[in-house]
C-alpha cells in the first residue's frame, strides 16, 4: 500500500464515523510534541489541502466531530512546525487558513470537539464506561491532550509573525540554556564519578602505604635484631681474643678457662724442673762413665784377673746407658707429649670454632646487606606512593574548585532561565514546571527513538 495516499484514501473511503475519528485521533496523538513527525506529515502535499477542504465545508452534525479533529490536526501541524519546509512555514499555513477557512471559522470548528457529548463523558470518567460500542470514540487521555492543545493552537492562530519570531527566539534561547544546563549536569555527574574513583584509589593507596610501612617496620626490626646479634658475636669474639697464650707457644687459646691455663702452666713448669733434675743426674752419670772408661783403659795392661772386673764394669756401663736412654728420657718426654697434645687439641677446636663464627658473621653481613637493599627499595616505593597521593589530592582540589565554578555558572543559568520564563509568561505562553519539563524531555527522547517506526508505518 502506498503510504502517500494513506490519509485521504481512508478518510474518504471510511464508511463508519468511528473509523475516521479513530484515524484522526491517532494522527493527532502521533504528531503532538514531535516536530519531526509534523515535517514528515507536511512532506505529503495532499494532506494540507485535504484538511483545509474538510474544515471549510459545511457538513451535518455527524461530520462536525470529523471537522473538529481535522482542525486539531492542522493546528498541531502549525504549533509544532519547526519551519524546516519552505512551502509549509507557520506563517504560510496561517495565511492559508485565513484565506480558505477564516480564523473565526477555524476556531469554531476546533471547538466542535470539546462541545461533543461523548467528549464530555470521556473527560469526566478516567475509566472507560460505554453503554454500547457506538459510544466508544474518545478516551480520557485524548481529552486531556485536546484540552491542553486547544488553547495553545488558538493563541498560535491569532499570533502575529513578530510574536512568533520572538517566541521562537525565546524557545531557542531556552533550548540552548537547557542544553547548557544538561551539559554541565552531565559534566558534574562525570566529575562526581571520577572523584569517587579517585577517592577509591586514594583509599587503596593508603592501605598499600600502611602495609608497606608495616613491612618496613618489620624489616627494620629484623635488621635491628641482626645488628644486635652481630654486635653480640663481635663482643664475644673480642672477649675470646683476650685469652691468648704466651708468645712462646705461638698459638691462641680462645675459649680456655683461666684456671685451666694456670694449671697447665704449673704442670709445664713442674715438667721443666723434673727435666732439669734428670738432665743433672744424666750429666753426673756421664761423668761417672767417662771416669770408668779412663780407669778401664789404664788397667787393661795389668794382670788377667782384671778381666772379671772389666766385665763387671762393662755391665755397669750398659746399665747406666740403659738408665740414660730409657728411664730418664722416656718419662719426661711422655708427660710433655701428653700435655702438649691435649693443649694442641683444645687449640685446634678453638680455631675451628673461630672459623665457624667468622663464616656465620659473613652470612649475617650478607643478609644485612640484602635487608638494607630491601629497605632502600621500600623507601623508594613509599616516596613514589607519596608523590602519587599528593598528585591525587591536587587533582581532587582542582575538581572541587571546578565543580564550585560550575555550580556558580548553573546558578547564573537558573536565574537567566527564570527571567526568560517570566518573559514567556508575560507573553502569554504557558510555562510548565520543572518536573513536567523533565518528563516532556523524556517523552521527546522516546518519540525520537520511535521515529524510525513512524517512517515505515506512516510514510506521508
Amino acid at each position: 500500500m502506498n503510504g502517500r495516499k494513506f490519509l485521504p484514501t481512508y478518510l474518504l473511503q471510511g464508511s463508519k464515523i468511528q473509523t475516521r475519528v479513530g484515524l484522526l485521533m491517532l494522527l493527532c496523538t502521533w504528531l503532538s510534541n514531535c516536530p519531526i513527525a509534523v515535517t514528515h506529515f507536511l512532506h505529503n502535499t495532499a494532506n494540507v489541502p485535504f484538511l483545509t477542504g474538510q474544515i471549510a465545508e459545511n457538513l451535518g452534525e455527524e461530520e462536525q466531530l470529523v471537522q473538529g479533529l481535522c482542525a486539531l490536526l492542522l493546528g498541531i501541524s502549525i504549533y509544532f512546525n519547526d519551519n524546516s519546509l519552505e512551502t509549509y512555514l507557520k506563517e504560510k499555513l496561517k495565511q492559508l487558513i485565513e484565506k480558505r477557512i477564516g480564523k473565526e471559522n477555524f476556531i469554531e470548528k476546533l471547538g466542535f470537539i470539546s462541545k461533543h457529548e461523548l467528549y464530555s463523558r470521556a473527560s469526566q470518567k478516567p475509566q472507560p464506561n460505554f453503554p454500547s460500542p457506538e459510544y466508544m470514540i474518545f478516551d480520557h487521555e485524548f481529552t486531556k491532550l485536546v484540552k491542553e492543545l486547544e488553547g495553545v493552537i488558538t493563541k498560535a492562530i491569532y499570533k502575529s509573525s513578530e510574536e512568533d519570531k520572538k517566541e521562537e527566539e525565546v524557545k531557542k534561547t531556552l533550548e540552548q540554556h537547557d542544553n547548557i544546563v544538561t551539559h554541565y549536569k552531565n559534566m558534574i555527574r562525570e566529575q562526581d564519578l571520577q572523584l569517587e574513583e579517585l577517592k577509591h584509589q586514594v583509599s587503596t593507596l593508603k592501605c598499600q602505604n600502611e602495609q608497606l610501612q608495616t613491612a618496613v617496620t618489620q624489616q627494620a626490626s629484623q635488621i635491628q635484631q641482626q645488628k644486635d646479634q652481630y654486635n653480640l658475636l663481635k663482643a664475644q669474639r673480642g672477649k675470646d681474643s683476650q685469652y691468648q697464650g704466651s708468645s712462646s707457644d705461638g698459638f691462641q687459646v680462645n675459649g680456655v678457662q683461666p684456671e685451666e691455663i694456670s694449671r697447665l702452666r704449673e704442670e709445664i713448669e713442674e715438667l721443666k724442673s723434673n727435666q732439669e733434675l734428670l738432665q743433672s743426674q744424666l750429666a753426673a752419670k756421664d761423668s761417672l762413665i767417662e771416669n770408668l772408661k779412663s780407669s778401664q783403659a789404664a788397667s787393661a795392661v795389668h794382670e788377667p784377673s782384671a778381666t772379671a772386673a772389666s766385665t763387671r764394669d762393662a755391665e755397669q756401663v750398659a746399665e747406666l746407658k740403659q738408665t740414660k736412654s730409657v728411664p730418664v728420657q722416656g718419662e719426661s718426654e711422655a708427660v710433655t707429649a701428653a700435655s702438649t697434645a691435649e693443649v694442641e687439641g683444645r687449640l685446634a677446636a678453638l680455631l675451628q670454632e673461630t672459623r665457624e663464627l667468622k663464616n656465620e658473621i659473613k652470612v649475617l653481613s650478607e643478609e644485612r646487606t640484602a635487608l638494607k637493599q630491601q629497605l632502600d627499595s621500600s623507601n623508594s616505593t613509599i616516596a613514589i606512593l607519596q608523590n602519587e597521593k599528593d598528585k591525587l589530592e591536587l587533582e581532587i582540589t582542582d575538581s572541587k574548585k571546578e565543580q564550585d565554578d560550575l555550580l556558580v555558572l548553573l546558578a547564573d543559568q537558573d536565574q537567566k532561565i527564570l527571567s526568560l520564563k517570566k518573559k514567556l509568561k508575560d507573553l502569554g505562553h504557558p510555562i510548565e514546571e520543572e518536573d513536567e519539563l523533565e518528563s516532556g524531555d523524556q517523552d521527546d527522547e522516546d518519540d525520537e527513538n520511535e521515529d524510525g517506526g513512524k517512517d515505515h508505518g506512516l510514510n506521508i
